[in-house]
């Protein structure tokens, strides 16, 4: 998957207990991934809530 960007999204943020970007990071250990472009989320589709800022991500992602 060399390359391949991930997107990681924590949907649910408007739980409460729900966890934040530096939560999701942490536990899925994405800052151990070198080979390729990482963005991790907290969204909430329910409010609508960083939905723009994950899109705005998706139009500016360049794959080789």
């Amino acid at each position: 998957m060399e390359g391949v960007p991930l997107l990681v999204l924590g949907n649910k943020n408007d739980i409460e207990g729900s966890l934040q970007e530096k939560g999701l990071i942490e536990a899925m250990d994405l800052n151990s991934i070198k080979d390729r472009t990482v963005a991790c989320y907290s969204i909430s589709c329910k409010n609508n809530v960083n939905i723009e800022n994950v899109m705005k991500w998706l139009s500016n992602i360049k794959t080789k």
